[in-house]
């Protein structure tokens, strides 16, 4: 019975022994019965270039299953089809830098459950089309610099949610729709060229343990409503050296879980409302370097329910405005010490000049923010009454003249 198990025990480390001979053997049968493509050099059935060889389509039928890198660099490919690597599933990195790409199609990628890199450049590509990069599961990086990018549709990556860096460089961006990045999951790195003019409602919804999200040099009419909504557990959200427009009252409603929001180095024309509730999760503001036009009409149009702020080298309104500004949740101290490291934007006396310059105890309060105040509480009396007496007394000298 021993003799048994011990021929058993031989017999089967023997097997394991021979078993990577094996693997190897297969693979070299099944190199040498694939032809290289005549535009491809194949430099082992896991490694294949296709470059500068004029391939109108993806030759993907043509290539060994076992390739795991593949180089289509600088080829002529107008449209890559859905399902275009069909068969290719172990391969783990493709480039496709310097082609002529115009279009890349719903589920190009589809199959590529290895695939870790990929790479778009330098490419007339206009647009990320719906679901064009939907259901790559593992790609850690995904690199789409320096093309001709314009717009991103909604549901674009569906289905891609190991991403760790999305680059975006170097493009024309000017829009991005409503649920672009929806199914994004783990990036630790989204960066946007400059130019972006709109960005719609619920663009990052569904974007998801973000470290870096960097958006700069936008020229926006309006940081509108619930841009932010759905986009959560962020490290940093950098909003930076763009001019925002207005920011509208609900801009930030339904961000949750951030480290830290970084508003710098910004042109604000109007600040309807900036708020941070508490269910926002928002665990540092830094306010630095903003321009703002504008300030809200109310304190209370600032509430920023956040753990620690930091607001300083901005410029405010110093007219009526400041006094907006002064009580609002920016401060976060000491009065002094906000109009110290904060300047003056207006009026052009004061433009460039610390706060403190300015004895606000004789700056008078505006009028919008006086009638709310007083609503309901003797504001007739106080703008009513010398208008009606205006009126009477004009009544009254006209009535003279005419006896």
């Amino acid at each position: 019975m021993y003799c048994r198990a011990q021929i058993c025990v031989y017999y089967l480390l023997w097997t394991a022994t021979l078993s990577p001979g094996l693997t190897s053997e297969q693979e070299t049968t099944t190199a040498r019965s694939w032809n290289c493509p005549a535009e491809c050099i194949c430099l082992s059935p896991k490694q294949v270039l296709c470059n500068k060889g004029g391939l109108k389509d993806v030759p993907s039928q043509y290539l060994p299953p076992t390739v795991e890198e593949l180089s289509l660099t600088k080829n002529n490919f107008p449209v890559i089809k859905g399902d275009a690597f069909a068969g290719l599933r172990v391969l783990r990195k493709l480039t496709m830098d310097g082609n002529n790409i115009s279009s890349i199609r719903p589920f190009a990628f589809r199959g590529l459950g290895k695939l870790r890199e990929l790479s778009i450049q330098h490419t007339p590509l206009p647009c990320i089309e719906k679901f064009s990069f939907a259901a790559l599961q593992n790609v850690s990086m995904l690199l789409l610099a320096n093309n001709k990018i314009r717009y991103i549709e909604e549901s674009s990556f569906t289905g891609t949610s190991n991403v760790r860096v999305i680059l975006l460089t170097n493009n024309p961006l000017l829009r991005i729709h409503g649920h672009a990045f929806r199914g994004l999951t783990n990036v630790v790195r989204l960066i946007f060229p400059s130019g972006i003019r709109i960005v719609e409602p619920d663009a990052f919804d569904g974007l998801q343990y973000v470290g870096l999200l960097k958006l700069t040099y936008m020229d926006l009419s309006s940081l509108q409503s619930y841009t932010f909504r759905g986009l959560s557990h962020v490290h940093s959200l950098n909003i930076q050296e763009s001019d925002l427009g207005v920011i509208e009252k609900d801009a930030f409603t339904g961000l949750t879980r951030v480290d830290r929001l970084n508003v710098l180095n910004n042109k604000i024309d109007l600040i309807e409302k900036f708020s941070l509730r508490y269910e926002n999760y928002v665990e540092m503001l830094r306010f630095h370097g903003n321009h703002v036009l504008e300030a809200p009409r109310h304190p209370r149009d600032i509430s920023l329910e956040v753990s620690s702020i930091s607001a300083v080298d901005n410029h405010f309104p110093c007219d009526c405005q400041a006094h907006t500004v002064l009580e609002s949740d920016l401060v976060n101290g000491s009065v002094v010490e906000f109009q110290t490291r904060n300047y003056c934007i207006s009026p052009i006396e004061y433009n460039n000049k610390p706060m403190n310059l300015v004895d606000f105890d004789l700056v008078a309060r505006c009028h919008d923010n006086v009638v709310q105040d007083n609503l309901g509480s003797g504001v007739v009396g106080v703008f009513t009454l010398p208008t009606t007496l205006f009126i009477f007394l004009l009544f009254s000298t006209t009535a003279n003249l005419f006896q």
